[in-house]
């Protein structure tokens, strides 16, 4: 069954490159909309409504990687997935869980697309986060939809290994968010799963907050494009793919000292701190030692 889903996967990603460049003059992206068969897969065990809604919703953000969309508009979509999400599990209105959901939507949608811009980047930190819930999900359609998203993965990278042919893009990582909050909310009282998601996804969070910062103090326009994060930085020095390094690295050392924490407050300050020191220290080797 892997060997199948490998094959189809392969003939998709053949056949979406090709009718691409047959209509757009540009390297194709998007081919995360397929996740949407994944997805369905998994929300059809909750309501119907809300599979229709995120399917809208991917569809249009799908959009984004066609023609682009307004920062707003992606903003918007981004807090509806999140409120659907959110209601697929409890109709309570307590207004600071919600406000928190959607801030952890936004904050990790965009983490993972920053992600999303050098070959096998992102890929490799996407195929850590959803073998941690195939090993570790107690929940049957988990189990199996992150099987088919770890079989899409390594179908996918063997056309994103070529350079510039083939990108996620922000649909993928918007669906990919979409699958991830549905798992955790799922899957809430599962603490391992919980602490050893957390300790992946720091490193990217941290990066992308690390960034923004920078670039307020430069006084830069947050939406313009920028190449600051650490593995551009270090794709920018070096010309083999020592740029997977953190997305490999950063989360093994996090998972190592997660271990020594119960999940709650004092986890997220110690990875925080970490983090946010080896990120810098990292940053101005690469900077001083290789300029």
């Amino acid at each position: 069954m892997v060997f199948f889903y490998l094959i189809i996967f392969s003939v998709v990603n053949f056949c979406y490159i090709e009718i691409w460049k047959k209509f757009l003059d540009k390297v194709p992206t998007g081919i995360g909309i397929l996740l949407i068969i994944p997805v369905s897969y998994y929300i059809e065990n909750l309501y119907l409504i809300n599979l229709i809604l995120i399917i809208i919703f991917s569809l249009i953000y799908f959009l984004d990687d066609l023609i682009e969309i307004n920062f707003l508009w992606r903003i918007v979509l981004q807090i509806l997935a999140s409120l659907v999400i959110y209601f697929s599990f409890t109709m309570s209105l307590n207004f600071t869980i919600i406000f928190l959901n959607i801030c952890a939507f936004i904050i990790l949608m965009n983490s993972l697309n920053f992600q999303d811009g050098e070959d096998l980047n992102i890929t490799t930190l996407l195929f850590i986060i959803f073998s941690i819930f195939y090993f570790y999900s107690e929940n049957y359609f988990i189990q199996n939809t992150s099987e088919i998203i770890l079989i899409f993965l390594i179908s996918f990278s063997f056309f994103n290994l070529k350079k510039n042919n083939l990108y996620l893009g922000d649909s993928s990582c918007y669906l990919f968010s979409i699958i991830f909050f549905l798992f955790v909310f799922e899957e809430i009282h599962n603490t391992t799963l919980i602490k050893l998601l957390i300790a992946t996804v720091f490193y990217p969070i941290i990066d992308l907050f690390y960034v923004v910062f920078y670039r307020i103090i430069k006084k830069e326009n947050l939406l313009s494009r920028n190449y600051l994060h650490l593995y551009q930085i270090i794709a920018k020095k070096f010309n083999l793919k020592f740029y997977l390094l953190p997305n490999v690295l950063f989360p093994i050392l996090n998972i190592f000292f997660s271990q020594y924490f119960n999940l709650g407050i004092n986890l997220i300050i110690f990875l925080f701190v970490i983090n946010i020191i080896l990120l810098f220290l990292i940053r101005l080797a690469i900077i001083e030692l290789f300029n």
